[in-house]
C-alpha cells in the first residue's frame, strides 16, 4: 500500500476524495491537514474530521494548519460550494483535532517514512509550503506531491488566467513547485475533463453511508447551480491518480506562479524540458477515471 497524507480544504470535491481515498485498497491514510480556502480553517477542519466519522475511519488523525495564506487573506469559495464548504449540514464530529500543527505533522510524518510517503495537495498550499520552509530535509525525504490546482494550458477558474487553489497563495505554490521534489499538477487542463453529470441521479449507486454522503453533497451542489453543467471531479481525480498514474499523461517541466498584483496573478506557466521537476498533467483518461473515482466512493 501507498501511504499517503491529504492536506485539504473541504469543500466538497475534497470530501469526495477523502472517501475515495479511504475506500482505496491501494492508499494507506496516514492523516488528514486542513487549510482555508474553500471555506474557514475552522469549517474544513470540522468538516474534514466530520466526514471521517461518516465513513467510520475517526482513527485518521486530522492536523489543523494555515488560515491565511502567506501573503493577504484567502478568498473562500462558499459561492461555489455552499453552506459551510460543503452546501449540507454535517453532524458536529465527535473528535478533535491533533495538537500537532500541519506544518509539523507533514514534515514528522515524511520523515519517519523516508521515501515512502506521497503527500496530496488538494487546496492552497500554505501547509506544504510552511513544512518545506521549516524542514528543508522533506524535499529529499517525500516521495511524490500530487497538486490539484493550476491551469497551465487552459483558462482558470477564479479568474480568466488563474486557478482556485493556486491563486489563494502563489507564494506557497512558488516555494513547492521550485522546491526540487518531485511534483504532479494536476490542474483544470485534465480536471475539468472529469466530471458527473446532473442527468444521472443517483450519482453513486449503493447503500453505504459513503455512498449517502457522497450524494447528498452532489444534490446540494446541483441544488445551489441549477444553470450549471456537471459537477467536475477536480480533488478526487488527484487522489485517483495517486493511486493509478497511468489515468494521466504528463509533460515534464519548470512550473512558476505570477506572484504580482494584477489580472495575471496566480497565473501558472511552465518550461517544459527533460529533469524537470514538475509532471504537468496534461491529458487524461476521463472515462477510466470517472469510473474509478465513484468505484472507489462505493467501497
Amino acid at each position: 500500500m501507498k501511504s499517503v497524507l491529504i492536506d485539504c480544504d473541504p469543500g466538497s470535491d475534497d470530501a469526495l476524495a477523502i472517501l475515495a481515498a479511504l475506500n482505496s485498497s491501494d492508499l494507506d491514510v496516514v492523516g488528514l491537514t486542513t487549510v482555508g480556502g474553500n471555506a474557514t480553517i475552522e469549517d474544513t477542519t470540522r468538516n474534514a474530521l466530520a466526514t471521517l466519522e461518516v465513513a467510520g475511519r475517526s482513527d485518521v488523525p486530522v492536523w489543523r494548519g494555515a488560515g491565511r495564506p502567506l501573503v493577504g487573506e484567502f478568498r473562500y469559495g462558499y459561492d461555489y460550494h455552499g453552506e459551510a464548504g460543503v452546501g449540507i449540514r454535517l453532524d458536529p464530529p465527535t473528535t478533535r483535532e491533533e495538537p500537532e500543527t500541519a506544518f509539523d505533522a507533514i514534515v514528522r510524518s515524511a520523515l519517519e517514512r523516508p521515501g515512502e510517503l506521497t503527500l496530496v495537495a488538494l487546496g492552497p498550499l500554505t501547509n506544504v509550503a510552511q513544512a518545506i520552509r521549516l524542514e528543508p530535509r522533506l524535499v529529499d525525504e517525500i516521495a511524490e506531491i500530487i497538486v490539484m490546482g493550476g491551469a497551465v494550458e487552459s483558462p482558470g477558474n477564479i479568474t480568466e488566467h488563474a486557478e482556485f487553489n493556486i491563486y489563494n497563495d502563489p507564494a506557497a505554490a512558488n516555494v513547492v513547485f521550485g522546491c526540487g521534489a518531485s511534483v504532479t499538477l494536476v490542474g483544470l487542463d485534465v480536471t475539468e475533463q472529469v466530471a458527473v453529470p446532473r442527468e444521472s441521479e443517483p450519482w453513486i449507486e449503493g447503500d453505504s453511508a459513503s455512498v449517502s454522503l457522497a450524494n447528498r453533497l452532489l444534490a446540494a451542489w446541483f441544488a445551489l447551480h441549477p444553470d450549471r453543467g456537471p459537477y467536475g471531479l477536480h480533488d478526487p481525480l488527484a487522489v485517483a491518480a495517486a493511486i493509478d498514474p497511468t489515468l494521466l499523461s504528463r509533460r515534464r517541466g519548470v512550473v512558476a506562479v505570477e506572484t504580482q498584483p494584477g489580472e495575471r496573478l496566480g497565473k501558472t506557466t511552465a518550461g517544459y524540458g527533460p529533469g524537470g521537476p514538475v509532471g504537468v498533467a496534461l491529458a487524461v483518461d476521463a472515462g477510466l477515471a470517472v469510473s474509478t473515482i465513484t468505484g472507489l466512493v462505493h467501497g
